[in-house]
């Protein structure tokens, strides 16, 4: 055990070799930085040593009561504690249950706020560098910096318990103060890829022995066990869509205009679209929806009919527009099959489709649609392509007659409000396909929700206060499990808190 006068003179003998460096008149620039900070570390994890030494020699009663249980100081365990200096050695007290049942205590890991063993900057900074790349990646990149890195079950624990604390945060953040004066919400998704239960089973098996691990080991294994070929539009990576929602406000400026987005939030889950829009509706209440404090409240989505069909459960009050880019595809769509020739000649397209979208942005919706109407009807049934032809006439006509009342958009523009949803196109871009649908990737249920939520607070640039958040919670702590993967066809289960 270390005493805290040993602790003390390492303390200094550290600072002496740091304080020595800079005396030194050879070598390159490189190699006494690399110099230092080793020294640094050492410093730092001498400095800690001593803390942990001072605390652990408090003087603690024998018997105590802690969450309801009652427990005996029974003696010492030399443990290590994970900081971003190293490991540290520290003998602590161990309190075992006075029934002789149940979990023992570590008061010390308790009285320092030391989540499994490590320190609360440690196992914040790993969520977050976790949140920002892949597993293996993270630690190779704590390791090149800091010199050690957790182990990989000890990365899985941090960020499950931090993905955890995410919802409750975000919960009980305030509305910003200097919210614009028109609140816009869009809603989109997309697909991660899911891991299977047949894939997670094969790779969970034991590994085979190295001498059937070569080149020809894997081809013999690969005609042993083919892979069934997928039948089109079957995907491989059996995606589970991640609901996402934005929220901004636009206010305007001196000379009229309305600029933004102002106070951009992110909001996503895996659960549902009605999950998300629950969610949603907490955060625009909480920021002024529903009062007047909001000149208007806009929804922008694409053509989805489940996503208009909560909005109207969800924001009856908010005034509809479909994405404009999403109706201009439609055009290109019904364009292509109208214009025949275009592989050859594509100037016809181009003017058709030019023509009908400045007719679109004038507000002549429903001309559009009777002149699609008119062509369908002499379109005939038979003929070279007029099937595919009618198709996609007969696909963008209801398109255009559900959407018509969404595509308001002259009068949008007149009042300077936004008609595409490129905010919550590059939400999901950035938020679930940078980070969770990358190759090879194929992730379980519940931890994938965890990264996407540890994402949505640092793209919301709230992390700072996310760890002043978790530090303020004194029962924070890691499972000491990493939790099990559920795969996409398994039965969702909430997490426990």
């Amino acid at each position: 055990m270390t005493t805290i006068q040993q602790a003390s003179g390492e303390v200094e003998s550290c600072v002496k070799k740091v304080v020595a460096l800079g005396a030194r008149r050879t070598g390159t620039a490189a190699e006494i930085e690399e110099e230092v900070w080793a020294a640094c570390l050492a410093l730092g994890r001498t400095v800690m040593a001593a803390f942990f030494a001072q605390q652990a020699l408090k003087s603690r009663p024998a018997a105590y009561s802690h969450e309801g249980r009652d427990f005996e100081l029974v003696g010492r365990q030399t443990t290590q504690i994970g900081t971003r200096f190293g490991k540290v050695e520290v003998s602590q007290p161990i309190g075992e249950p006075a029934n002789g049942t149940g979990p023992r205590d570590l008061p010390l890991m308790r009285e320092l706020g030391l989540p499994g063993g490590f320190t609360l900057p440690v196992v914040t900074l790993f969520a977050r560098l976790c949140a920002m790349m892949a597993f293996a990646q993270a630690r190779g990149l704590f390791r090149g910096v800091f010199g050690w890195s957790p182990s990989p079950r000890a990365v899985l624990r941090m960020v499950d318990a931090t993905g955890e604390q995410v919802r409750p945060f975000l919960d009980q953040v305030g509305p910003p103060d200097d919210d614009g004066d028109v609140l816009v919400i869009e809603v989109d998704g997309k697909g991660a890829p899911a891991i299977s239960s047949r894939e997670y089973a094969r790779r969970t098996k034991p590994r085979r022995a190295k001498a059937t691990n070569g080149r020809h080991g894997r081809r013999a294994r690969r005609r042993a066990n083919p892979r069934p070929r997928r039948a089109p539009g079957k995907k491989s990576k059996n995606a589970k869509v991640a609901a996402v929602g934005v929220i901004y406000t636009l206010k305007r400026d001196a000379n009229g205009k309305l600029e933004g987005p102002i106070n951009k939030r992110v909001y996503a889950t895996f659960t549902s679209y009605r999950a998300l829009f629950l969610w949603l509706r907490d955060e625009a209440i909480k920021r002024g929806y529903g009062t007047t404090k909001f000149r208007k409240a806009l929804f922008l989505a694409d053509g989805a009919q489940v996503l208009w069909d909560l909005k109207k459960e969800f924001f009856p009050d908010a005034e509809e527009c479909l994405d404009w880019f999403h109706a201009v595809e439609k055009l290109w769509e019904v364009g292509k099959a109208i214009c025949r020739g275009t592989r050859r000649e594509r100037k016809a397209l181009e003017e058709w489709v030019a023509k009908h979208k400045k007719a679109l942005r004038d507000g002549k919706v429903i001309e559009i649609l009777n002149e699609l109407m008119t062509t369908l009807d002499q379109t005939p049934v038979t003929g070279p392509g007029n099937k595919y032809r009618r198709h996609v006439l007969e696909k963008v006509v209801n398109y255009f007659a559900e959407h018509a009342g969404r595509m308001r958009y002259k009068q949008l523009r007149c009042e300077d409000l936004s008609i595409g949803s490129g905010v919550i196109e590059g939400a999901v871009r950035h938020l679930v396909g940078v980070r969770l649908d990358g190759p090879g990737m194929r992730w379980g249920r519940d931890r994938a929700e965890a990264i996407l939520h540890l994402r949505c607070v640092l793209i919301n640039g709230q992390w700072q206060a996310f760890e002043a958040f978790l530090a303020a919670r004194p029962a924070f702590r890691l499972r000491a499990q990493p939790v099990p993967t559920r795969t996409h066809d398994a039965k969702p289960v909430a997490m426990a808190a």
